[in-house]
């Protein structure tokens, strides 16, 4: 028998513990064997193809385990507006965009107030300004406030008597929808995206995904902010593209997920809303914002029943929290459904869990519940003089307290959230070694894992995918550098080599 892909002279950090090969070999679809030395000779023939990686990191292929697949392909053809300090600014971006305008309206995303000199978000009569002849659409970085020119208000046929959408003194709109308002506007623009043009934009998307070494990811579509045909069109055709795409179908709808037959319900099925928006339910008040501490969406009892009925159908569960009351909700719903029931094993899971606290982290444990999390969002938004400090105040040091979760027990498995932040397994990586509350740092390992053997057992995958192991689906990634060697600060710069997906190479900077 011999090998169709041998990579040899590699630091192959298996997964399994600390253990590092030093070759795999793939058949087919699959790892056939792994060892130490000269031991894979015999497996190579005529035909294998021979990946001499000369003592750089090799690892299982990189699970994303929250990302918007939809949304991050409809967003990369959309205008980044990221780097913009003024509205002027903002406003020549648009004007210039508006020159080479080919759709059906200009969409710029990433937005926060705090970039803004003005600090706060544009409203129409500034956008009308610089384009008052085309729907112009404009998103914050996590999708909870849209900013439109009064083109825009016009075309997409939003009610005027939505909740959250902002009046100037005339009672006029603003032009700014938040809340309610904001997701209806959402819904219609994503309801009314043909099919074709979904399947176009996934396709576009992959090339970079591949790059990035992410050969699994866990689609979270559909429901509230987003759209169900979104969840839909994956379900249909998820299969046809390269990678694997887990679906958690963002919905409360029970009789719908089981008539698909599907095993998991939710992703942003959310309890709370964001720190960016102050929409994050929080049991302190937000310190840029005296007076408000967010808001739930759901009641205790309303949590209580759906999570009841999740259990009760043997369906795994993500429930969206982000600050501590909303985790105080779903935590107390877990426990009210397992006393019910005496159901375990579901691997239920709260995504993002930012601001989870010491005693709410030992309820997860005990409930042999996930935190399926975004070490990137540190990168971005933690530390001194950034967004979590400007919202939290001094509690900014208890943003994804990563090591003291992993020290009591608690799996995390990571995610980049695409495309609120960029899908690169690295930089998640980077952002857990490198928090920037010291005591939160975790190590290489424990940073590899939430990408890998985590991401895997975060969707009962572990018995294929996740490690290094023979019998296992050969997702493989190979790095340009040895992790371990790399000095923290510079783990962001690495970069993948090859991508190896069920045995296909994908994606080859090697030749």
């Amino acid at each position: 028998m011999h090998a169709d892909i041998l990579i040899k002279n590699g630091k192959c950090m298996t997964m399994e513990g600390r253990e590092i090969k030093d070759w795999i070999a793939i058949e087919q679809s699959r790892i056939i064997a792994t060892g130490v030395g000269l031991e894979y000779e015999s497996l190579v023939g005529n035909n294998t193809i021979i990946f001499d990686v000369n003592g750089n990191t090799v690892l299982p292929g990189f699970i994303d385990s929250h990302f918007h697949v939809v949304q991050t392909a409809l967003n990369s053809v959309s205008l980044d507006l990221s780097g913009v300090k003024t509205h002027e600014e903002l406003g020549q971006q648009i004007k210039e965009a508006s020159k080479s305008f080919a759709g059906s309206y200009i969409r710029g995303i990433r937005l926060n107030e705090g970039q803004f000199k003005e600090k706060k978000f544009p409203d129409r009569t500034l956008l009308d300004k610089y384009c008052n002849d085309i729907p112009v659409l404009l998103n914050s970085y996590e999708y909870q406030v849209s900013m439109l020119n009064t083109y825009a208000m016009l075309y997409f046929k939003i009610p005027f008597t939505a909740e959250g959408i902002e009046m100037d003194e005339k009672q006029m709109p603003t032009g700014i929808f938040r809340k309610h308002a904001n997701a209806i506007l959402r819904t219609n623009i994503l309801k009314n995206i043909a099919d074709i043009g979904r399947k176009k934009a996934i396709s576009d998307i992959m090339a970079t995904l591949l790059m990035n070494g992410i050969t699994t990811v866990n689609a979270m579509e559909g429901g509230f902010m987003y759209s169900d045909k979104d969840a839909e069109f994956l379900y249909e055709h998820g299969k046809e593209f390269p990678i694997d795409m887990v679906l958690f179908y963002q919905t409360m709808d029970i009789e719908k997920i089981i008539s698909m037959g599907l095993k998991r319900v939710g992703g942003c099925l959310y309890v709370d809303g964001t720190l960016g928006a102050r929409t994050a339910a929080l049991s302190f008040e937000y310190a840029d914002y005296p007076g408000t501490m967010g808001s739930l969406l759901l009641t205790q009892q309303e949590i209580n029943d759906f999570v009841l009925k999740c259990y009760k159908n043997n369906l795994q569960l993500a429930l969206y929290t982000i600050g501590d009351r909303a985790i105080e909700l779903a935590l107390n719903a877990h426990e009210y459904a397992l006393y019910q029931t005496g159901i375990t094993g579901l691997r239920h899971r709260l995504e993002h869990a930012e601001l989870a606290n010491e005693k709410q982290i030992k309820r997860a444990k005990e409930l042999g519940i996930i935190f399926s999390m975004q070490p990137t969002y540190e990168t971005y938004w933690g530390g001194q003089g950034k967004m979590y400090e400007q919202r939290l105040g001094d509690n900014y040091v208890r943003s994804n307290p990563f090591k003291e979760i992993i020290d009591k027990g608690v799996i995390i498995c990571g995610g980049s959230d695409s495309d609120i932040t960029e899908p690169r397994p690295l930089l998640g990586i980077h952002s857990a070694v490198n928090h920037p509350v010291e005591e939160h740092r975790v190590d290489i390992y424990e940073a590899l894992k939430m990408f890998t053997c985590n991401g895997a057992y975060g969707i009962f995958e572990e018995n294929e995918k996740g490690s290094l192991t023979a019998g296992k689906l050969a997702d493989i990634v190979i790095l340009d550098k040895d992790i371990i060697s790399v000095p923290l600060d510079q783990i962001e710069n690495i970069k993948v080599n090859v991508t190896i997906k069920s045995g296909e190479i994908l994606f080859n900077k090697l030749g």
